[in-house]
């Protein structure tokens, strides 16, 4: 009987160990992610991530082992956004190029909410591990938006007849990424839905046909 209560007992206690453990790695990661943007990656250490956190330095160590793979699980983790695949299936579903715009508008207004200023330290990191983390992102989401919307762009007649499709896709990638919502949500305190509102319009004004546009 008392080896079943034990057998049980550790059952039990498995999940409520992982439960803490991952609690523990979201306060890591959101200590460290606030400190990383107020001073900069190089500023920070493991030490000041552990006491932003409430843990002990050890428990940072033994989580993730480095700096580095500290920064580097939080920009992936940024990305975790519940809802976006259907969202874009719907869209490709309409067959129409404009919602498919509308779509991505909103899905960069998403993900930019929670990646842009990570973006920003990696940037201004100086580090070589994350600026190559950073290229490897943007050339990620090229292939991203080439998967979703090439095969809209070169097969829509509502594309603008003076713009190749490549060129749109560049495009896209460009007024989607992270440096325009940084500088008009961040630095000039636009709010995510009226950037949103304005990247949509601008998708359509530069993409679509006057003929077609909404």
């Amino acid at each position: 009987m008392a080896k079943t209560a034990d057998r049980i007992s550790r059952r039990y206690s498995s999940p409520i160990r992982e439960e803490q453990a991952q609690l523990t790695r979201g306060r890591i990661l959101e200590a460290a992610a606030g400190l990383f943007v107020e001073r900069g990656y190089r500023a920070v250490t493991m030490e000041d991530i552990a006491a932003q956190a409430g843990v002990a330095p050890q428990t940072v160590y033994a989580t993730f082992g480095t700096k580095l793979a500290v920064a580097q699980k939080i920009i992936w983790t940024s990305f975790e956004t519940e809802g976006i695949p259907d969202l874009l299936v719907q869209a490709r579903g309409s067959g129409e190029l404009s919602d498919l715009l509308d779509v991505g508008a909103h899905v960069a207004r998403r993900l930019n909410e929670r990646f842009a200023v990570i973006a920003q330290f990696m940037r201004e990191s100086g580090d070589p591990a994350l600026l190559a983390e950073y290229q490897k992102i943007e050339h990620l989401r090229f292939e991203q938006i080439e998967r979703e919307a090439g095969p809209a762009l070169r097969g829509s007649r509502r594309l603008r007849r003076d713009l190749k499709p490549h060129d749109a896709l560049t495009t896209v990638w460009a007024l989607t990424g992270t440096d325009l919502y940084y500088q008009l949500v961040i630095r000039r305190r636009w709010t995510p839905s009226r950037y949103e509102l304005w990247l949509r319009d601008m998708l359509r004004l530069t993409l679509l046909s006057p003929a077609v546009k909404k």
